[in-house]
């Protein structure tokens, strides 16, 4: 089995999740890739989003409160996804807010969504739809 740890973010602003529009498998994605060769997925997450977007990000996952140590930003959640029989990828998917600039002028097809145009949304898996939700739902409670 072959495993890949990649970084996926949901970017957050005004009630609206960033989603890229994947060219090879043609699916609406978190942004995202590969953590490259001594990189961190914090470091990662940055570049993934820069490059996709043009956008500069905060996490909203900090490091533990009352430790202020090497502790990498949390992750949102970790998946395990299988990418085929012989081939898995471990995910640690962030939830992100706009630090700066919301003008989208990177390499990718990207596209703001709110949950009803997720509910709406083709080419998109139910998984990344509740997880977006979720992301733009834990933005909308700490912001009261």
């Amino acid at each position: 089995m072959r495993r890949e740890f990649v970084v996926a973010a949901y970017v957050i602003d005004k009630g609206k999740v960033l989603l890229v529009n994947h060219k090879k498998l043609h699916q609406w994605l978190p942004l995202g890739g590969h953590i490259e060769k001594d990189e961190l997925p914090d470091e990662a997450v940055v570049r993934e989003v820069k490059e996709e977007s043009g956008l500069d990000v905060d996490f909203l996952q900090e490091t533990h409160p009352k430790f202020k140590g090497n502790i990498l930003k949390r992750p949102f959640i970790v998946a395990l996804e299988d990418i085929d029989r012989e081939h898995q990828h471990i995910d640690f998917q962030y939830i992100c807010t706009l630090k700066g600039n919301d003008k989208i002028t990177g390499t990718e097809e990207c596209k703001w969504f709110d949950e009803n145009e997720l509910d709406d949304l083709e080419n998109c898996s139910e998984g990344i739809k509740y997880f977006a939700k979720e992301a733009i739902n834990t933005i909308k409670s700490l912001n009261g």
